[in-house]
């Protein structure tokens, strides 16, 4: 079956010393845009779809060839298909975000790569001062090789007293970073809010935000988790696994309420690189 052959995208706006592939995604800043954008291309994306269930497979595991964007080399990507969408005659696709890794020495995962693509579309430089927020992971290990310095904060910081929303902190100084990233880890924060002003105010201005987090493109509105959810704790947590914010289009409009001039959401898609997966989504805000 033909990869099927996608739209012109959106020309995407690089950095002036950026050295990346072209990243390929088409941008949209609201839910309104996105929509007239898929009901034109709808076919398309249909025949993208039907494109992946034609790799599901038996096996356990799923190899294919590409190109690794970060390190710009012919590569190996395997996906396991435990868990992976069952599609109706029993075999199964696996969950392409998080799969298609690489033969490369960090072994990253297609939505790894497409964070680190992005971030040098954007215009990662040796001087450049970077901070990662959440959950360590093998991107940011890549990530930190490529920067001057690297400034990591796995979670908000509480103060001891008074303990809530309004007093958590990322300690980082005020316009000391040029580019942010957090890699699905934003909807696990209670305090959404002021982790977002937080960073925003990390930034200096121009600065950039790259993150990816759970999304659900075909809803306009954000659901949050519910503070009842965990009543059982004396503080509001800074971050709560049992519950998350499974976030829609409004995310693009807290992002501009936080501080930041602009925030787009950009759907990537390319087998060559690995980034397969229906609408899967990265996301990038500017100071």
């Amino acid at each position: 079956m033909d990869v099927p052959r996608a739209p012109q995208p959106r020309k995407f706006a690089v950095g002036s010393f950026a050295r990346a592939p072209n990243f390929p995604a088409t941008g949209f800043r609201a839910y309104d845009e996105f929509a007239a954008w898929r009901q034109s291309n709808q076919d398309w994306l249909d025949a993208r779809y039907a494109y992946e269930v034609s790799l599901a497979t038996r096996e356990p595991a799923l190899a294919q060839t590409g190109t690794c964007a970060p390190c710009l080399r012919p590569a190996g990507f395997l996906s396991s298909t435990q868990p992976g969408e069952r599609v109706a005659d029993g075999r199964r696709m696996p969950y392409w975000p998080h799969q298609m890794r690489c033969d490369c020495a960090d072994r990253l995962s297609g939505r790894q790569r497409a964070v680190i693509h992005l971030a040098q579309a954007t215009g990662l430089a040796p001087w450049t001062s970077l901070l990662l927020f959440g959950t360590p992971n093998a991107a940011d290990r890549r990530l930190a090789t490529l920067v001057g310095t690297t400034t990591a904060r796995p979670r908000l910081i509480a103060a001891p007293t008074p303990w809530d929303e309004e007093h958590f902190h990322l300690d980082v100084p005020d316009a000391s970073v040029h580019i942010a990233i957090s890699q699905d880890y934003l909807e696990f924060i209670p305090p959404l809010r002021t982790a977002l002003t937080a960073i925003a105010q990390a930034l200096v201005p121009g600065g950039r935000f790259i993150f990816t987090t759970q999304f659900l493109a075909n809803e306009p509105a954000t659901s949050f988790i519910t503070p009842e959810s965990y009543a059982f704790a004396p503080q509001t947590p800074a971050e709560y696994r049992e519950e998350s914010h499974r976030f829609g289009w409004d995310l693009l409009g807290m992002m501009r309420d936080a501080g930041f001039a602009d925030a787009t959401a950009y759907l990537t898609w390319s087998e060559e690189l690995g980034y397969l997966g229906s609408l899967n989504f990265l996301f990038r805000a500017t100071r």
